[in-house]
């Protein structure tokens, strides 16, 4: 989260003020971000259902790694384009939807069913923290080193992350035979009518949606707002 954070500072500057790109293109960019949760998070969460969640955590953190050190390859060859930009926030996206839902659902393995709300409230405490740390050390990182080589922080975040994980050494339980023989698509079918019977969660659906969208509106013009000269 801190990594990432420090992306979400970086990005927006090597995008504006060093790739010159206008409004429509940070539009275009910041969509690319959140395409992948449109598309990919239903078909992601089947597949932790059915899979063991530790390599797809891995998987992702590697993925983004290997795509964000590509940033700063590219700027130190003069080679960078607003184009790999793009498609850099679409791969990176996609993986983190991919180990996200395995994460939420590989925290039930870790821990006693009595202790996942306490648990769940510490992640979010360390997540907000983080969040905040990473924002304040990417401006530092931004204006000693650059936007394309404050990126080389995040990618070593996804190093320490996927390192952390492969010290897990909680065995998982394997899925019933039944759901590893399901038709992806009919899980997901049983999963949206779960939530959606639900009024607590189905609300809690509905308010996280209108937020990401919001705030998906919200990151498409700050960075322009602060960046670009009146």
């Amino acid at each position: 989260m801190a990594g990432s954070s420090v992306s979400s500072v970086a990005v927006p500057f090597l995008a504006v003020v060093e790739l010159n790109a206008s409004t429509a293109e940070v539009a275009a960019l910041v969509f690319l971000t959140q395409v992948p949760s449109l598309l990919f998070a239903l078909p992601a969460g089947a597949l932790a259902d059915r899979h063991p969640k530790r390599p797809l955590m891995i998987g992702g953190d590697l993925v983004c790694l290997i795509t964000l050190l590509s940033l700063p390859l590219a700027a130190a060859l003069e080679a960078l384009t607003f184009q790999q930009l793009m498609v850099v926030a679409l791969v990176q996206a996609s993986a983190g939807v991919v180990h996200d839902a395995a994460a939420i659902a590989y925290l039930p393995t870790l821990l006693d069913r009595s202790l996942l709300q306490k648990g769940n409230s510490r992640i979010g405490a360390l997540f907000s923290v983080s969040a905040t740390a990473g924002s304040s050390l990417g401006a530092v990182l931004v204006s000693v080193l650059g936007a394309s080589r404050a990126l080389i922080a995040d990618a070593f975040s996804y190093a320490v992350s996927a390192w952390c994980t492969t010290r897990i050494r909680v065995t998982e339980s394997t899925p019933p035979a039944r759901a590893r023989g399901a038709r992806l698509r009919t899980d997901i079918a049983e999963g949206m009518r779960y939530v959606f019977r639900d009024t607590t969660l189905r609300t809690l659906t509905l308010t996280n949606s209108t937020t990401s969208f919001a705030l998906g509106v919200l990151n498409t013009v700050w960075a322009l707002y602060l960046l670009v000269p009146a």
